[in-house]
């Protein structure tokens, strides 16, 4: 066990492309829905729509719903819930049983969600995978603190919540800049997910999500 882990007292998961490995199926399905949004409340073409897209996403914010929102000129939370409805992610995934071994094996943890998704999409996505819902005391979405990560609102939400030191937190994700940088700026500790390039960002980097249980069991 790496000793670095041993006062972790709560972990903070990333949802698309962390509990389940990066799907480039889902991610196309999720751009087309934002093509989708932005074209709905813009009446722009296909070409407009992209290159407007690409203007503002990692370039204005590393979020690609908040670059919806800010093209639309509407709430973060509106544009997570309407782009939602385009497409559905349960389609390309299933019971995962190493999953649901893994949080049978961390549960002396307090778990919570923090996603830039839908809560209830969400909470249909977990009994696909075979997670019950109560395993986590809370998803934390832009419906609740307003903004999606990597604004810290969310991670400050959840501080708030557990009371306890931002190093007795880790934050579990796929992307540095938009689950980690912001989590590991509050003090918490990091764990960048589906990958075996070690990241300069995350406190440890693992090939998969199910190499968690390697440093904190």
């Amino acid at each position: 066990m790496d000793t670095r882990f041993t006062d972790i007292k709560v972990l903070i998961w990333d949802f698309d492309g962390t509990l389940y490995k990066p799907n480039p199926d889902i991610w196309h399905d999720v751009r087309e829905a934002e093509y989708k949004a932005i074209a709905n409340h813009t009446g722009w073409k296909r070409e407009k729509v992209i290159a407007e897209f690409e203007n503002v996403y990692k370039k204005v914010t590393p979020s690609a719903t908040e670059a919806v929102a800010y093209i639309c000129k509407m709430k973060t939370e509106d544009a997570a819930l309407e782009m939602e409805t385009y497409y559905d992610r349960r389609k390309f995934l299933s019971s995962d049983s190493k999953l649901i071994a893994l949080f049978k094996k961390l549960r002396s943890f307090r778990h919570f969600i923090l996603a830039n998704g839908v809560a209830h999409r969400i909470t249909e996505t977990l009994v696909v995978l075979g997670i019950p819902k109560e395993t986590f005391e809370e998803i934390v979405t832009s419906e609740i603190v307003g903004v999606n990560k990597p604004h810290e609102e969310g991670f400050r939400y959840i501080l708030e919540k557990t009371k306890l030191p931002a190093n007795q937190h880790m934050m579990i994700g796929d992307r540095e800049v938009v689950d980690l940088a912001p989590a590991r700026a509050l003090g918490m500790k990091t764990c960048l997910v589906w990958s075996r390039d070690q990241s300069p960002v995350a406190d440890i980097t693992l090939p998969t999500v199910y190499d968690i249980e390697k440093i904190l069991v």
